[in-house]
């Protein structure tokens, strides 16, 4: 069994009694509490409940069976009673009235058991694995659980301050990360239920068909989706968690509503929140190539007459959006002469055409394999900057997709290649920082074959208002990519990524 723990909770084993946010609070605590935590078996329990003023909001940490100063009023006390004798979890509330010297128990044999099933039911050879998580919505308490089937139960509750948000997951016990996954999640609002007992129907679920590429990242690649809400309760309440080898791919068919997609192999990456109807079906490909240029724009601030050039990641999955880490260099220069970049917020006089380079390369968790692709990436943009103004520069970067290639971001040796050309010049997150205009002018595109030592011009072609090239690749080996793009205002950028994709 795994358990849920909050860092906060942890920090409760090294003292009994742990406030947070409560001012001036404890030094007026002339009351105490003590709670005491019965298991199904009917013997006391060691357990870390949590007691959260009803007035004020505060919570406190406590440790079962020590009286712990509080200050006088009412407190939401809510635990998890893990019985390590038998395996079982009950989650339970309670409002528990402080003067003098107060005390309460709970007791876990009041639990009601947790139960759910999936209809039509999983293949066999597929464990179940509950996770809850009981909140008070007056406050920040939270305590939480994993369990399996028989070992979770509940204390029925009719206290309106405290929710039970749930998830059952089915994985197959073989865990390959390539067979499907299902998860069921809810919430009970207003108290707790006086046994829980729902059926999940797969007809009623979202299905996301996840891919995970060989390419930028290698070897063994944990993908983790999880559950996002507004509910802060039901935001931990269900994920899923797939592990094997890359390249691999899986199904998770998820109760509707929004949930994040994160990877952690040679970087851990992470994407936005999408919202999964239920009844229907998805699809996302995780690693594939390129990973270049975010898109983020350096911009000026007129306040502070600085210029700002950290939002670049060099290293981007282009649909989870978060960029890998990186060594970066930078060099700024204006009118030929060489600016200080030992910030990357540098205070810039004058109003000029300015030339930023960036240059970047793979540093991640552990060593890349030697194949990984998208390990160097380059940025040369010159531009056009008033220092007295808070507004992005113009310009656009490259964001190269090539079309067509396998699950480990190979082509064919010898054929060609489209790759899609995409313009990026993504707004600021700043809403104060304004976006000029701007227009793509010109495209030019170069393919290297020996790691960038040398280039070869490529034809640029603009169907539809799309811009893309086409490679003749090599008979084995890699292709690295180059664009320049000159925009309507005389403003330049380059970008580079070496060994964008391989042959084989």
């Amino acid at each position: 069994m795994r358990r849920i723990t909050a860092f906060a909770g942890t920090a409760a084993v090294l003292t009994p009694l742990l406030l947070m946010n409560a001012g001036s609070a404890s030094a007026a605590a002339s009351s105490s509490l003590t709670v005491s935590t019965i298991g199904r078996d009917g013997r006391s329990v060691s357990s870390r409940p949590q007691a959260v003023n009803v007035k004020t909001h505060d919570l406190y940490y406590l440790t079962s069976g020590k009286a712990a100063k509080l200050p006088k009023g009412s407190y939401d006390v809510i635990v998890d009673v893990f019985n390590t004798r038998d395996g079982t979890d009950t989650l339970g509330a309670k409002r528990v009235t402080v003067s003098g010297g107060s005390k309460t128990t709970i007791d876990a044999r009041q639990g009601h058991a947790v139960k759910a099933a999936l209809s039509p039911a999983a293949p066999s050879g597929y464990d179940q694995l509950f996770t809850v998580d009981l909140c008070t919505t007056e406050g920040s308490g939270d305590v939480g659980a994993w369990a399996g089937t028989g070992t979770l139960f509940v204390i029925p509750s009719s206290l309106s301050t405290v929710e039970l948000a749930y998830g059952s997951t089915w994985t197959p016990e073989s865990g390959d990360g390539r067979s499907p996954v299902y998860v069921g999640a809810g919430v009970h609002k207003k108290g707790l239920p006086s046994g829980l007992s729902t059926t999940f129907h797969q007809s009623s679920l979202a299905s996301l068909k996840v891919t995970a590429r060989r390419g930028p990242e290698t070897g063994r690649s944990n993908v983790e989706i999880t559950r996002n809400s507004s509910d802060t309760c039901q935001a931990s309440s269900a994920r899923v968690d797939a592990t094997a080898t890359l390249p691999y791919g899986f199904t998770a068919h998820l109760t509707g509503g929004s949930w994040q997609v994160s990877e952690t192999a040679d970087d851990f990456v992470y994407g936005p929140t999408h919202q999964y109807s239920a009844g229907k079906s998805y699809g996302i490909t995780l690693n594939r190539a390129v990973w270049g240029p975010s898109g983020g724009l350096p911009y000026t601030w007129g306040s502070g007459h600085r210029l700002y050039f950290g939002d670049i990641g060099m290293f981007t999955d282009p649909v989870l959006g978060t960029p890998g880490t990186a060594t970066t260099t930078y060099k700024l220069t204006k009118a030929g002469k060489s600016l200080s970049t030992k910030s990357h917020q540098p205070v810039i006089k004058g109003a000029g055409w300015y030339t930023l380079t960036e240059s970047a390369t793979r540093h991640p968790l552990h060593k890349l394999a030697a194949d990984a692709s998208s390990s160097k990436a380059t940025v040369s943009m010159h531009f056009y900057a008033d220092p007295k103004a808070t507004e992005q520069v113009r310009g656009y970067l490259t964001r190269f997709t090539p079309v067509a290639l396998d699950s480990s971001d190979r082509a064919r040796p010898g054929a060609t290649t489209t790759v899609d050309l995409g313009m990026l010049r993504n707004r600021s997150a700043d809403p104060e920082v304004r976006q000029l205009s701007d227009t793509a002018k010109k495209v030019r595109v170069w393919a290297s074959f020996d790691g960038g030592r040398t280039w070869h011009a490529q034809t640029v072609k603009h169907p539809g208002g799309t811009w893309t090239t086409t490679v003749h690749d090599p008979k084995s080996g890699t292709v690295s990519l180059r664009s320049t793009v000159d925009d309507s205002h005389g403003d330049s950028t380059t970008t580079t990524v070496v060994n964008a994709y391989t042959v084989s």
